[in-house]
């Protein structure tokens, strides 16, 4: 049997990283790809926990991103959880984002819900805003997250 984390890994390198014909030829995350080395794949039991400690620790791990794959969580939980660590650490060089197997409207045109757990990434938000405006500057589809 496969373990949660190998099947999130393998979404994270055959879904996330694969170019897609509706968003111009990108992937889902533009840039997993090049920072896959960079991101760490982890599972949980308690998602306030981990989520907590993942704040504290990716800085000071030289990790860009982490996704952290965990229970059944309701989603409405599961937004308050990020919405409440993202609070926590507003101050820490954090964004928290989170995908879930209920989400109806995802931001994209194409499906790709995980569907066997959530998904929270937990990643460096300075490199996110410098990416964000890189894909802002060149390509339509950061039009996707108006």
């Amino acid at each position: 049997m496969v373990s949660l984390k190998e099947q999130l890994i393998t979404y994270i390198e055959k879904t996330i990283t694969k170019p897609q014909k509706k968003l111009g030829g990108l992937p889902v995350c533009p840039f997993a790809k090049k920072f896959r080395k960079d991101i760490e794949v982890i599972i949980c039991e308690d998602w306030n926990e981990k989520i907590d400690q993942t704040c504290q620790l990716i800085g000071p791990l030289g990790l860009e991103a982490v996704a952290i794959g965990g229970p059944n969580t309701d989603f409405d939980k599961l937004e308050k959880i990020c919405d409440k660590n993202t609070r926590k650490h507003k101050n820490k060089d954090v964004e928290i984002l989170f995908m879930h197997p209920e989400s109806i409207e995802p931001p994209l045109p194409i499906k790709y819900n995980f569907k066997y757990s959530p998904i929270v990434i937990v990643q460096r938000a300075s490199t996110l805003k410098k990416h964000r405006k890189m894909l802002k500057k060149h390509s339509k589809y950061y039009n996707y997250y108006k």
